[in-house]
């Protein structure tokens, strides 16, 4: 009988993460995944199911990883137009730092989202998430006098979103931080911060 390989699921999980991250579903063969994991084809079934499940296990992972970080950021307390001029210069330090990688779940949206009802509603989720948060930035913003009571929190916290999204995917063509800081600037600008 044949010796079981104990490894550690977490660590493999993100392992797995990095590797969808930086290359996308489609592109990802399970050699890659088996490689990169630590694991042999029969452990990566066994605990995952296959590369569709580990996919939706790692997208989940990134989104647990990243909405932490996310939402510290958006509660810092001081002028909104502070904490979002923070927020973005953090986001641009981690997009350069990536190394071309853009954002895990707007490339899954990119490449999955129309086909897969599943990584849909992940993506869907972390949208309608990442909005309530900017909302309630924003309704902080209405109520300091930031941005005029006429505007709709939601409207701007949708636009923050779009603006999010393409930054993501404009870091994928570009390392210029000045390039990126351009666009945050005029969103914020946008706003009237």
């Amino acid at each position: 009988m044949g010796r079981t390989k104990q490894f550690n699921r977490q660590a493999a999980l993100d392992n797995a993460m990095q590797v969808f991250w930086a290359k996308g579903y489609h592109a990802t063969s399970v050699q890659d995944l088996v490689d990169e994991m630590g694991v042999n084809r029969q452990s990566l079934y066994d605990t995952f199911g296959g590369k569709h499940e580990l996919f939706e296990a790692a997208l989940d992972r990134y989104r647990e990883l990243q909405s932490l970080p996310i939402r510290r950021a958006l509660e810092q307390e001081g002028a909104v137009g502070d904490v979002l001029r923070g927020f973005f210069q953090g986001l641009i330090a981690k997009l350069i730092e990536s190394g071309g990688k853009g954002c895990m779940m707007v490339n899954s949206t990119t490449e999955l989202a129309s086909q897969d009802e599943r990584v849909f509603g992940a993506c869907s989720a972390n949208t309608r998430q990442l909005e309530a948060a900017f909302t309630g930035l924003l309704v902080r913003a209405q109520q300091a006098g930031e941005i005029p009571a006429d505007r709709s929190p939601v409207q701007l916290a949708r636009f923050l979103l779009s603006t999010i999204n393409g930054l993501t995917v404009t870091a994928k063509a570009t390392r210029d931080p000045a390039v990126l800081n351009d666009v945050a600037e005029v969103a914020l600008s946008a706003l009237g911060l």
